[in-house]
């Protein structure tokens, strides 16, 4: 379980400026929305008369939303394409800069905006359908739903490594991203299952220690608050290490995938162990 947070650690401990990618995008998905928010709160707070029973105003509404998720989408995967663009450099043997990874990624800004593009379309399809499903045949549906939405997040797992590499569209990058999934049987994911496991290993501390506080009432609600407060810091601390770590074990797998050669500072044997004919 271990194995694919070790390898990756390596690489991020020897490019540590990797983190500022998704202290950014965090940031910056707070400030979209924002933005986008702004306007419907000083709507409401003035009292214009807005009512969101009105036919209208719910096709607005869902615009609304969907502009907000498309420009989010966006955000995301800009930002780690740009992290993807860091750490295929120093797999190059390069020396990446924030720079370059902001570089890595306008230069595929226009597949950026195509997949942004895909990625909500088909995210907010797949939800609604998740949705019909689910008034429609209860639990089954709900079940029926998720498995679609979760094999569309499996056979898009490769496309930023792909989009940032390739310069592809979004169709071709959906079919290289499956095609490199075939190759690794499925295996590649349990890497990533193992990052999220470890991830959930290191939140278990706070986690405990705010339940002891609560069940034993010592330091009382101020003794609470200030736990609290370092627990959600953190938390943040370890969500923007793993999502780290997520990307560069992703972009390795993708680069061994492609020319069958182990990237700087990757264990070969993690590597191989994610393929079946290898």
């Amino acid at each position: 379980m271990f194995d694919s947070f070790k390898s990756s650690w390596a690489v991020l401990k020897s490019q540590p400026s990797l983190l500022v990618f998704p202290v950014a995008s965090g940031i910056a998905l707070l400030g979209v929305t924002g933005v986008l928010a702004a306007p419907i709160a000083v709507g409401v707070l003035a009292g214009d008369g807005l009512d969101f029973s009105d036919k209208t105003m719910k096709v607005l509404g869902y615009l609304a939303l969907f502009g907000w998720y498309l420009v989010c989408t966006f955000v995301i995967i800009f930002f780690n394409a740009a992290l993807t663009g860091c750490v295929l450099q120093s797999f190059a043997g390069q020396q990446p800069s924030i720079g370059s990874g902001f570089g890595a990624a306008r230069r595929r800004l226009p597949q950026i905006l195509g997949w942004a593009l895909v990625a909500a379309t088909v995210g907010v399809g797949l939800r609604a359908l998740q949705s019909l499903l689910g008034d429609k045949l209860g639990v089954i549906g709900q079940l029926v739903g998720g498995v679609a939405v979760g094999t569309w997040g499996v056979a898009t797992y490769f496309v930023v490594p792909v989009v940032v590499t390739e310069g592809v569209g979004p169709v071709t990058a959906v079919k290289r991203s499956s095609a490199i999934l075939r190759r690794t049987w499925g295996e590649s994911l349990r890497g990533t299952v193992g990052l999220g496991a470890t991830g959930f290993l290191f939140l278990l501390p706070p986690l405990l220690a705010v339940f002891a506080v609560l069940m034993t009432g010592v330091g009382g609600r101020a003794g609470l608050v200030a736990l609290g407060s370092v627990g959600v810091l953190y938390a943040l601390a370890v969500t923007v290490v793993f999502a780290a770590l997520g990307a560069i074990f992703r972009a390795g797998v993708y680069i061994y995938a492609s020319n069958g050669n182990p990237p700087n500072n990757m264990d070969r044997a993690v590597l191989q162990s994610v393929f079946r004919n290898r």
